[in-house]
């Protein structure tokens, strides 16, 4: 079973933890939800960066470069 972590990207390349154990991803315009493997759901506004499923890991970049706060 291949799950990803999902990463807010801030300043400088710095990354925050946003969803482990990430086995679904829905976007809605610009509203990214996170389902991790238990059934947890996180949400942030933003754009899907990148996705290595090899490294299993997911960047997002929050709206106008700013953080996208404690998630939902």
């Amino acid at each position: 079973m291949c799950l990803s972590t999902v990463y807010e990207l801030g300043a400088a390349g710095a990354r925050r933890v946003l969803c482990e154990y990430t086995s679904n991803i829905r976007v809605a315009g610009d509203t990214i939800t996170m389902i991790d493997l238990m059934g947890k759901e996180v949400s942030v506004t933003g754009t899907l960066q990148s996705v290595d499923l090899v490294k299993n890991t997911i960047l997002i970049c929050p709206k106008d470069g700013k953080s996208a706060g404690a998630p939902l």
